[in-house]
């Protein structure tokens, strides 16, 4: 029985395909907030239906398609944000006011999207009209993922090792178990920073309320935390109160 050759790699386009969409859909799902029955079925029912809207806005490539969640995720936390608005209208007008105001910037996020990804898509059906612009785009594509797909592969060189400190002395008995403190102490400041950088909505809701509102919606951070995402002046904490001036002048 002749020996069948070993099949040829698969092309990094049609491999990076599914790793594309893989990070997109746990991105997207990452960033939804949980259904008001935070179940397991809830949540499979919430994802599918962001997959759907995803789906509906025909996105031909993968620029396109993270677009296109970019709006349905905004699109999703500003609707969400107008339900909790409607639910404190009777007990608290300010929280109110608050969540009218995020949902109302999440929701122009969503369209501002949705009009970039509708101009690309323009841009991109009118090149596909031409032959020859279509084939120099797509061999451009394909060299970007081949290149960048390759630099993976290729790995920094290993620093070397340096050589094991000496031995160190025996210690004296006085000095047997550590203090109880010796711990290294949090850089609370710069972990509040990076709550802002991570979380820009849920630090801009802690920021505005002096504090965790009553009723959460998220995870709440670590509450030594709070404090310094409260009174932080760090660049990500100032812009975020930048953000909420200019929301309120809207």
């Amino acid at each position: 029985m002749d020996h069948q050759p070993e099949p040829a790699p698969s092309d990094p386009t049609l491999r990076l395909t599914r790793d594309v969409y893989y990070v997109l859909v746990h991105t997207l799902s990452g960033t939804l907030l949980p259904p008001v029955n935070d179940t397991p079925e809830e949540r499979a029912r919430r994802d599918h239906a962001a997959i759907a809207q995803v789906a509906a806005m025909l996105p031909g490539n993968a620029d396109e398609a993270f677009l296109a969640a970019q709006c349905v995720g905004a699109r999703l936390y500003g609707m969400d944000c107008i339900r909790l608005a409607r639910g404190f209208a009777e007990t608290d007008q300010m929280r109110a006011r608050q969540c009218a105001a995020m949902g109302n910037s999440s929701l122009r996020e969503s369209r501002q999207a949705r009009s970039l990804l509708a101009r690309l898509q323009a841009a991109r059906e009118k090149r596909e009209a031409d032959r020859a612009a279509t084939d120099r785009a797509a061999w451009s594509e394909h060299c970007t993922i081949g290149l960048m797909t390759d630099a993976l592969a290729d790995a920094p060189p290993a620093v070397p090792a340096e050589p094991p400190p000496p031995a160190p002395e025996p210690p004296a008995p006085a000095a047997a178990e550590p203090p109880e403190d010796a711990e290294p102490k949090r850089d609370l400041a710069a972990e509040a920073e990076l709550f802002a950088i991570m979380y820009p909505r849920r630090a801009k809701l802690i920021r505005s309320r002096g504090g965790l509102p009553e009723k959460l919606d998220f995870g709440p951070p670590d509450l030594e935390l709070v404090p310094f995402i409260v009174t932080g002046t760090t660049p990500a904490l100032l812009a975020l109160d930048a953000e909420a001036l200019e929301e309120a002048a809207d």
